[in-house]
């Protein structure tokens, strides 16, 4: 489904909640309660599906994130990657608290460049 006026809440088995919007190109992704490897998985392919509609641009909304785990945060990295090519590009929203812990701990190590190659 496009998220150009459109909303969808996905709940996953873990609690967590992904929540989209969007209008005018740009597609808004909140993510609720517990951001764990189930709720990285969903937000991950929400990403990829809003990624068909060409967007200018991708928030991902973490102000109300209760709580992560390592492997949920991986996600947040996941979909810079895929994201890379947006006009407008990718950006995260954090207001401290778990999103923002979440966030650092998603970028805690940069990609390995292969200098030699």
């Amino acid at each position: 489904m496009s998220s150009v006026g459109g909303h969808l809440g996905s709940d996953t088995a873990s609690g967590g909640i992904v929540r989209l919007s969007g209008a005018d190109g740009n597609v808004r992704i909140a993510l609720e309660g517990h951001l764990d490897a189930g709720t990285g998985d969903a937000l991950v392919d929400t990403v990829r599906s809003e990624l068909v509609h060409q967007p200018t641009r991708i928030d991902i909304d973490l102000s109300v994130l209760v709580s992560f785990a390592a492997d949920g945060a991986q996600a947040l990295s996941r979909c810079r990657d895929i994201c890379a090519r947006l006009p407008d590009g990718l950006h995260y929203r954090t207001e401290g608290g778990a999103g923002q812990l979440a966030l650092l701990s998603a970028f805690e190590r940069e990609p390995e460049v292969d200098t030699f190659g």
